[in-house]
């Protein structure tokens, strides 16, 4: 492949990186007109209710917020008093890379850590801690949400027999069930699904949608679809700083994330890029697969020679802790990978694999 040499150096580090699509700026350009009623009362946050309720099939009520942590933490904290806590994979985003956003929301709240395979909380795990808990124990911190993460930290993917086997627990509890969607869309392209079946059919009863890393620039909704803790988020929303003023301007992203299914087609479009990833290493001996490919992350293990024909070429791999001592990458693709970065990928796999043979 002639100029392979002269491609700029490249990660497939993080979606988050990935630009706005062409379709939101547009739809940004669009709102950037005219003097509106600030606050949220505007034309386009008006519009997201009505809007939301068609996508999930049920009456949906949506607060925009600039960022996944904060979407995280007004739902916990939503549902989760200061003397609460909420059950958690041990390795969930809302504990390891939050700061204490859902514990700081709540006024106090703490997390009850899980275990599980490839981040995901298991029904018997679950049951085991709330046995362990003590329901209603004054003695202990009320048990108060549910939170599973879809996807998984690790790209991998809750099938909806899974949520609503999790949920109904949690519900039997006295619990009330969050999702952490930063990857929603991705996850739904995966499942073949409909937004419904992957919400509150499942038992969900809020969930914090992304939308940044999909196409948009800090805009990201909490969603619920129960009309009291619509009632507690309103306030909430409010007091946290997140009732933007100019609120047209990540109401018209979020809009514009639903129109055409433009979510689908930018999840579609970057999980078949992870695809493409995985097969062309899959042709290299040596390499490890750590977690399955649902969405568009990869975690892999790889030979040092090949890690080393990635960076010569100018792929270099952001490094990450797949196997507990600190080995492997992560690669996260998204719908702004230029073909032109995917070919050198496969092309320099291809040339490995044939010199190991």
């Amino acid at each position: 492949m002639a100029g392979l040499s002269e491609m700029p150096s490249y990660q497939f580090n993080s979606d988050n990186g990935a630009p706005v699509c062409d379709e939101v700026m547009q739809a940004l350009i669009a709102c950037n007109t005219g003097v509106e009623t600030a606050y949220g009362a505007d034309q386009w946050t008006e519009r997201l209710n009505p809007a939301f309720s068609e996508f999930f099939e049920r009456e949906a009520f949506v607060f925009p917020v600039p960022t996944g942590t904060a979407g995280n933490g007004l739902a916990l904290g939503a549902v989760t008093p200061s003397y609460g806590t909420v059950f958690c994979h041990r390795l969930a985003h809302v504990v390891t890379t939050e700061c204490g956003a859902p514990e700081f929301y709540s006024g106090g709240g703490r997390m009850t850590l899980l275990d599980g395979l490839h981040n995901k909380i298991t029904p018997q795990a679950l049951h085991q801690a709330i046995s362990d808990h003590g329901i209603g124990n004054v003695h202990h911190m009320q048990a108060s949400a549910l939170c599973l993460t879809q996807a998984t930290e690790c790209g991998v993917i809750y099938g909806l027999e899974e949520l609503v086997e999790l949920n109904a627990i949690a519900h039997g509890a006295g619990m009330k069930s969050h999702l952490d969607g930063a990857r929603y869309s991705n996850a739904l392209v995966h499942l073949g699904c409909s937004p419904a079946e992957m919400t509150w059919k499942a038992g969900v009863d809020l969930l914090t949608y992304g939308t940044t890393k999909n196409g948009t620039m800090n805009a990201e909704a909490v969603i619920t679809f129960d009309p009291h803790i619509a009632a507690v988020l309103r306030f909430m929303h409010k007091r946290a700083g997140h009732l933007s003023s100019k609120m047209r301007y990540m109401s018209s992203q979020l809009l514009a994330h639903l129109e055409d299914d433009l979510w689908r087609s930018n999840a579609t479009r970057a999980n078949g890029n992870a695809t493409r990833i995985l097969a062309a290493l899959h042709a290299c001996p040596g390499v490890e697969v750590v977690h399955p490919v649902h969405i568009n992350e990869v975690f892999v293990l790889l030979p040092p020679a090949l890690e080393a024909a990635l960076v010569k070429v100018g792929l270099s791999l952001r490094p990450w802790d797949c196997d507990g001592q600190g080995n492997g990458v992560r690669m996260v693709m998204s719908y702004a990978d230029e073909e032109s970065h995917l070919e050198l990928f496969e092309h320099t796999c291809r040339n490995f694999a044939k010199d190991c043979n």
